[in-house]
């Protein structure tokens, strides 16, 4: 049997650590304060604990500076904000868990603003740390969940109401074992939560979203996911009539309609909706991890309930160290004065950087080499075609959908966001669902080249020339077409409404285009 390596151990001993109780049943309460006493930890213990990489933060809505946090003290602050107060000691140190995996997996989500994450409930909420969040942080130091080698892909949520939900049900697309639905069996006591709106209310608050219509005529529950939770959405005499339940609960207001576990009831132009839990119901029910702390499951325990076969790993496992700087030896004797010194070999020429530059996951299907030559290929032909100068563009291909949805801004069902010289692109599995990876990378150089001389100009036009451009044949254009307003390209409420108004962008380009002399006057 192999010696296990030292950070093994370590791993190892961190793993028992969750899974033993932190203080023996009986326990005389003067002798546990003292032990609490004991194990008080500062933020600068933290410091000296980390091991991971420092965490920039960044106050978009607080007008800060972003500010740089070690590892450990960054988990015991979001635990502060984020965590149910006074839980149990188990409920914390899961917590802390998940927010440090969450820390690891989206490091870098606001790399373009200057930092890694933020405060907000985009990312992860902070605010000073207590005592319990110092002792749960410093328990679990190092401690994350992985999935194939790399910090996993989680979420939490406050109450999933007594079941979780299955990621892809609130995500389209997003599919990942360990975040299934699953039966949380203590919340048999929770009261409901009931909100009333109008019908007007409602077409309102889907008009702000950019739902299309005049009269609402009712609101249906059309189907419901593994967990009973809603799935989709009936708006009949809206355009679209139906959408997901997670967009029309962020239309309506995440802080009013709670949760997507509810039921509606119409009374008139009346509409109750009646539900349990708080919050998307994704992964970790925070709550529901408290209760479960409080009738003595351990951490790991929790861990395993909430995400199912992810491993608990040390992280310098799962995060590779930065390389170190290499030492100077001080034993070379100095150089002689009156050496003479040879001259120095001639340098080559500087290379100029190259136009294409991809950026790649660790151990993605797709290499940076073959992703760099499809953009190579794609701009060479265009910029022929086009008659435009070919540009240094940088192509970042996404690990997952929500990597990518957090990352751009773009719904699930978006393949690539185009900003200026950068490109970034959903998944290639997801692209070779849709119209394969080298489509969308021609359509993004397409766009990419275009958006210049059509910056001041309806979004139809670019989004239409990058299909136009980059179509095997052409759509047929018979008669007047209604070219899509910029609402319905760039905040479509579904996947078919997208591509429905992206096909009209491109019909009208094509009907402009045979019209124009040059494509640069297409308005």
């Amino acid at each position: 049997m192999p010696v296990p390596s030292r950070m093994h151990a370590q791993t190892l001993a961190l793993a028992v650590l969750l899974a033993a109780p932190l203080a023996m049943p009986g326990s005389h309460p003067a002798a546990a304060a003292r032990a609490r006493q004991a194990t008080e930890v500062s933020e600068a213990d933290l410091a000296r604990l980390s091991r991971g990489p420092v965490i920039r933060v960044g106050f978009p809505t607080r007008g800060r500076e972003p500010i740089a946090l070690p590892l450990e003290v960054y988990v015991a602050q979001v635990l502060s904000a984020e965590g149910e107060p006074n839980a149990a000691e188990g409920a914390a140190q899961s917590l802390a868990v998940a927010i440090r995996t969450y820390a690891l997996f989206n490091a870098g989500r606001h790399q373009r603003d200057g930092y890694d994450l933020c405060d907000t409930t985009h990312c992860q909420v902070l605010r000073g740390s207590s005592a319990a969040s110092r002792r749960a942080a410093s328990a679990t130091a190092g401690l994350v969940l992985s999935y194939r080698g790399a910090p996993a892909d989680l979420y939490y949520s406050a109450s999933c109401g007594g079941h979780t939900e299955r990621a892809a049900d609130v995500w389209p697309r997003v599919s990942l074992p360990y975040l299934d639905a699953v039966e949380d069996d203590v919340h048999a006591d929770d009261a409901t939560w009931t909100i009333e709106r109008s019908l007007a209310d409602v077409r309102d608050a889907m008009a702000r979203a950019g739902v299309r219509g005049r009269r609402l005529d009712d609101v249906i529950v059309e189907t419901r996911t593994a967990s009973g939770r809603v799935g989709r959405v009936g708006l009949p005499g809206l355009e679209p009539a139906s959408m997901n339940s997670n967009d029309f609960r962020l239309a309506l207001g995440p802080t009013e309609l709670r949760s997507t576990a509810f039921t509606v009831t119409r009374s008139g132009d009346r509409l109750t909706f009646t539900g349990r839990g708080y919050g998307h119901g994704v992964g970790m029910c925070v709550i529901g991890a408290g209760r479960r702390a409080a009738r003595g499951e351990t951490a790991a325990q929790i861990l395993g309930r909430y995400y199912p076969g992810l491993p608990l790993e040390d992280v310098s496992r799962v995060v590779p160290a930065a390389p170190a700087p290499r030492a100077v030896s001080s034993s070379v004797p100095p150089r002689p004065k009156a050496a003479a010194l040879p001259a120095p070999p001639a340098l080559p020429e500087p290379k100029a950087p190259p136009l294409i530059r991809a950026l790649v996951p660790v151990g993605s299907r797709i290499a940076a080499g073959e992703l760099e030559r499809l953009a190579d290929e794609a701009q060479t032909r265009l910029a022929a075609r086009l008659a435009v100068a070919a540009a240094p563009l940088t192509i970042r291909l996404h690990a997952s959908l929500e990597g990518f949805r957090r990352a751009t801004g773009q719904p699930w069902w978006a393949s690539a966001q185009v900003r200026g010289r950068e490109i970034d692109l959903a998944p290639a599995a997801a692209l070779d669902q849709r119209d394969g990876l080298e489509r969308a990378v021609a359509r993004a150089v397409a766009e990419a080249l275009v958006a210049p001389v059509f910056d001041d100009r309806h979004a139809w036009v670019r989004v239409g020339a990058s299909r136009f451009f980059t179509s095997d044949g052409h759509p047929a254009v018979e008669g007047r077409i209604r070219c899509p307003a910029d609402i319905e390209l760039t905040g479509a409420l579904s996947a078919a409404a997208q591509r429905e108004a992206e096909a009209r962008a491109e019909a009208c380009f094509a009907q402009a285009f045979r019209r124009a002399a040059d494509w640069r006057a297409i308005r």
